[in-house]
């Protein structure tokens, strides 16, 4: 923003274009990133029991829904009130264009990947079996060496080309001016959605609620400064384990949940979906047009890595496929994401805390039914 006008008109040229080719390059890559994720994750759960599994995988994704959904509600309710709306772009022939383009072919869309993924995973995980964990993992540990130890340092640069076509377009200004209001909606709705979670878990007792919150403090913080839900792990079980009284209980569903029970993020991501397209478009997506996303959505937090702006990698396909996202608009809402990050991640591990309280409830009065029919059905 303040160097961009002194920049040579080449080197912006030259750093979108090593934007879109990263883009396109990923694209290529991501449906099997998704498909090692999710199938891995899936069988990873296997090792408890099957009704554990089950309502565990049902209780996930309904809340992530939920908190999508209530992302949806809150974008869509308060967004249209900031007036946003980028400056006209200028002529065409005057747009920045990419000195180079390298395009792949694609093989496999995302859907079918996440469709795919989610039959081996839940097919192996009811019947385990040794050689296809094996392949499987090693899937899983490529996919995961790919982001964290290629894409990830690199992910400046993956920004920079679009951050440059806003510059040069004229839109990135008015970006970081518009975007202000949006982080007052983003971490408002995640501070009041993390009460009403804990008050619900807490069966509505506001003392356990703080007393709860409380003891989910050292959590909270080191999620907000390592932006990490999985680094945060260990500090997530021990935080947690006060609140559950049940320290096996807590180490199963933590590490279960920490990578794909995201709704800060689910929050955080649908209000920048709804600022971006009200910026783009001048408008938010209907119920209708959203609804399928949001589904979709919910499946891919199954794929979704542990690294900082690791939903976004995942969601874009979606984002362009449901939504009609430009490349423009996700460099946009990656680059404005990895701002919210921090707010996302620290409700993401202090909300598993209250997961893990209510799962913990729901399972004892209704898992361990469902687990002794189950038997007596095998017995039989």
């Amino acid at each position: 923003m303040l160097v961009g006008e002194y920049i040579s008109t080449d080197i912006k040229s030259f750093s979108y274009a090593i934007s879109l080719s990263m883009k396109h390059i990923l694209v290529f890559i991501l449906p099997f990133i998704i498909f090692s994720f999710l199938s891995y994750s899936l069988i990873s759960l296997g090792s408890g029991a099957v009704v554990f599994i089950v309502l565990l995988m049902c209780m996930v994704s309904l809340s992530n829904f939920i908190a999508i959904m209530t992302g949806y509600t809150m974008g869509a309710t308060f967004v249209p009130f900031f007036n946003i709306a980028m400056p006209a772009p200028i002529l065409d022939e005057h747009a920045l264009k990419p000195s180079f383009n390298i395009i792949l072919p694609k093989i496999i869309g995302n859907e079918p990947a996440i469709i795919a993924g989610v039959l081996i995973g839940l097919f192996f995980a009811f019947k385990p079996n040794t050689y296809a964990l094996a392949i499987i993992q090693k899937l899983n540990q490529l996919a995961a060496s790919f982001l964290k130890d290629i894409f990830l340092p690199i992910l400046p640069l993956f920004i920079l080309g679009f951050v440059f076509k806003l510059e040069h377009d004229r839109m990135l200004a008015t970006v970081l001016t518009v975007y202000g209001p949006v982080l007052l909606l983003v971490v408002s709705t995640q501070l009041f959605y993390t009460g009403f979670y804990y008050l619900l878990a807490v069966n509505f007792s506001p003392t356990k609620c703080m007393s709860s919150i409380r003891n989910m403090l050292p959590a909270t913080i080191t999620g907000f400064t390592t932006i990490s839900s999985a680094a945060t792990m260990p500090v997530t079980i021990m935080c947690t384990e006060k609140n559950l009284n049940s320290a096996s209980m807590t180490r199963t569903i933590i590490p279960a949940t920490a990578n794909i029970h995201t709704v800060g993020s689910a929050l955080g991501l649908t209000i920048l979906c709804m600022a971006t397209m009200q910026a783009f478009y001048g408008d938010v997506p209907s119920f209708i047009d959203f609804i399928e996303f949001a589904i979709f959505y919910t499946i891919a937090k199954y794929a979704v890595a542990g690294i900082p702006g690791g939903v976004v990698i995942v969601v874009t396909p979606l984002l362009e496929s449901y939504l009609g996202f430009s490349p423009e608009m996700v460099g946009l809402i990656t680059a404005v994401y990895l701002l919210f990050d921090p707010f996302g991640t620290a409700t993401n591990v202090t909300c598993n805390g209250a997961f893990a309280i209510l799962f913990g409830r729901i399972y004892r009065f209704f898992g361990k039914e469902l687990e002794a029919e189950q038997k007596a059905r095998i017995k039989a």
